[in-house]
């Protein structure tokens, strides 16, 4: 379905804020510090800037824009609001107008989001934020709350954005109010090395359809726990090699909480939910991921990025969690031949956490916004929407593995020639997404913190659950739902 964006929607937005910087006390128990062993330096960034093709003639507008990856794929997040300068100055002309745009972009790879984030934060205090910032969705509620970004409805009614899948219109949303325009989804899936399954001793017809088994219900985490072990106990890997979930903290881990019936946030009050029991599953899976059955290393939490994605890549690593993006950033950025990926590596849904229960995903668009520093709020719209199209979209879709924001996208050649993302297309009906809250970065940080402590064996699952939901209460009050 998708929907012409002629009017404010009345649906209010059900998907994610994350407040980064929330702090907390260490957990209550004595000597159990959550918190990773040691963190990775954060990584330095790229930035590569460019410039439309110069104008002349008439009131020249310049207009900047700010975007990342940090993927190095990702480079047409820029790419596209510098082609698409030109088709907005055909407009302008076409109208009798007088003015010109020219755009100047930059593209951060290889940062840390955190880094960017502030940069940009430092830049709207100062007055000095560029016409447009691309960020994830989840940016919106503190940067519209903090006066860094504005409203589009008014810009979205004048002129509309037809193709988008619906869903994504209300990621757009804080109380019924537009403040983005996506620029792309994505789906994270489990991956899985088929030649390690052709050593363990399946079948080449088993191995295809493991994806089908998993979208079914037929084939669940504990299978995958299951073969994991099996796979270190015959040498296929070593201990420790059987999963890998992501290194650090962020969204990923709450597609675990959700597959155990966990629930984040209350549709008819907004507050943030947390679920005993859910949650107590979600520690034990991870404790004895760690410490019972040892398919997860010990002391994990904390890996360096390149380390995990350089194991992974060397077909050590039975099972491993990631997002479609890593597809090509495994390509562009480790080297890995297209040819190899296809052959060796699988990719499925988050196994049901029982038979016959769903298999899920979780999805983060990232999104262009307007910022209150732009003297041409107008233009910078109009330049992001003409940077949505089958044709830009699709670009970035098959450069990065991102999968469609368009309902068009399915149709246009470049998108429909991409067996990855043909594949993959089918995950945004299973997927989840995290709770659009203020408070929701408090409540990440409690959780990540005792989760860490769990796979340090510093709690027992339901000593963890019962003190997280503590510490939560204490923190968020009546914010919080606790079922």
């Amino acid at each position: 379905m998708s929907t012409q964006r002629s009017r404010p929607a009345s649906v209010a937005l059900c998907i994610v804020v994350f407040l980064f910087g929330a702090c907390s006390t260490q957990p209550s128990q004595s000597g159990a510090s959550g918190a990773p062993k040691s963190a990775a330096p954060a990584p330095s960034a790229n930035v590569e800037t460019r410039t439309s093709e110069a104008v002349s003639g008439g009131e020249v507008v310049n207009l900047r824009a700010w975007t990342i990856g940090p993927d190095a794929p990702s480079f047409n997040r820029r790419d596209n609001l510098i082609d698409a300068a030109s088709a907005l100055n055909t407009a302008l002309e076409s109208e009798g107008s007088n003015q010109r745009v020219q755009v100047e972009a930059s593209f951060e790879s290889g940062g840390s989001w955190s880094d960017f984030k502030q940069k940009f934060t430092l830049a709207a205090e100062a007055g000095e934020a560029p016409d447009i910032v691309l960020a994830g969705h989840e940016d919106m509620a503190p940067w519209a709350a903090a006066g860094y970004v504005v409203k589009l409805d008014d810009h979205l009614q004048k002129y509309p954005i037809d193709d988008v899948i619906d869903v994504l219109w209300k990621a757009m949303e804080l109380q019924g109010v537009t403040y983005a325009v996506p620029q792309d989804t994505e789906a994270r899936p489990m991956y899985y090395r088929k030649d390690l399954l052709l050593k363990l001793g399946w079948s080449q017809a088993d191995i295809d359809g493991l994806p089908d088994r998993v979208r079914q219900g037929a084939w669940t985490m504990g299978d995958l726990v299951a073969t994991a072990t099996e796979a270190i106990a015959k040498g296929v890997v070593e201990e420790g090699k059987g999963w890998y979930h992501r290194p650090t903290r962020g969204n990923d881990f709450y597609m675990f909480y959700f597959l155990h019936g966990g629930r984040m946030q209350d549709e008819a009050s907004g507050k943030l939910v947390i679920t005993k029991a859910a949650l107590e599953r979600y520690f034990q899976l991870h404790y004895d991921a760690v410490n019972t059955s040892k398919i997860t290393p010990k002391n994990f939490l904390g890996t360096d990025a390149r380390q995990w994605h350089e194991t992974v890549t060397a077909g050590q690593v039975l099972f491993y969690n990631a997002g479609t993006w890593t597809w090509k950033d495994w390509q562009a950025t480790y080297k890995v031949p297209a040819a190899d990926l296809e052959k060796n590596v699988g990719f499925m849904l988050i196994p049901a956490a029982e038979a016959g229960g769903k298999p899920i995903t979780l999805s983060h668009p990232l999104v262009y916004m307007v910022t209150a520093n732009s003297k041409q709020p107008e233009l910078a719209y109009r330049l992001i929407r003409h940077a949505t199209t089958p044709e830009l979209n699709s670009r970035h879709s098959v450069a990065s593995a991102h999968l469609a924001i368009l309902t068009s996208q399915a149709t246009d050649p470049t998108y429909a020639a991409d067996q990855f993302l043909l594949d993959t297309t089918y995950m945004v009906d299973h997927t989840t997404f995290i709770p659009n809250h203020p408070k929701f970065g408090t409540y990440d940080e409690v959780l990540f913190r005792f989760l860490s402590a769990v796979e340090a064996a510093e709690f027992q699952p339901p000593a963890a659950a019962e003190a997280a939901i503590t510490e939560l209460q204490a923190q968020l009050g009546e914010d919080l739902i606790v079922e």
